[in-house]
C-alpha cells in the first residue's frame, strides 16, 4: 500500500471574498440557483431574517373567530343548557367546551372561559352516578 502514489489534483483552498457577491442584493423573485450561489454568511443571514419575519407575523396575527363558533355554541349548548345529555368530547357538550377553551386561548375572551367552565361543571354533574352527588 505504501508504494502507491496518487497525485492530488484538487486545487488549493480558495478564500471567499470579504465583500458580498452582487447576487446578495436579490429580489424576492430570484431563482433558487441564484439564491444558493450566495456565500454562506449572506445566505444564512437571509434565511435568519426570513425566519424571524415569519415568526413575528405569526406572533402578531390573531385570527378572528368565525361566526361558526357562535353558531356551534348556540346549537349545542344554549338550546339544552340545563342538561348535558351527551357529554362526550367529540360529539357532545365537552366538544363545545373544548371549542370555547380554544377560543379563549386565541382571543382571551373571559366569557368563553366562563361558558366553558359552566359546560364542564354540567358534564361533571351529568356523568356522576345518581347516588354519589
Amino acid at each position: 500500500m505504501a508504494d502507491r502514489f496518487f497525485p492530488n489534483d484538487m486545487p488549493g483552498y480558495v478564500e471567499e471574498a470579504a465583500s458580498p457577491a452582487p447576487a446578495a442584493n436579490l429580489s424576492s423573485s430570484s431563482s433558487l440557483h441564484t439564491l444558493l450561489s450566495l456565500p454562506y454568511p449572506a445566505l444564512a443571514d437571509r434565511f435568519l431574517n426570513a425566519a424571524l419575519n415569519l415568526n413575528q407575523k405569526a406572533t402578531d396575527y390573531t385570527p378572528p373567530l368565525p361566526r361558526l363558533h357562535t353558531a356551534v355554541v348556540q346549537e349545542t349548548w344554549e338550546k339544552q343548557r340545563p342538561a348535558a345529555g351527551d357529554f362526550t368530547l367529540y360529539t357532545g357538550a365537552l366538544g363545545t367546551a373544548l371549542l370555547l377553551f380554544r377560543g379563549y386561548l386565541v382571543t382571551g375572551d373571559r366569557a368563553d372561559l366562563a361558558t366553558c367552565a359552566e359546560i364542564v361543571a354540567a358534564c361533571d354533574a351529568a356523568s356522576a352516578p345518581a347516588g354519589e352527588e
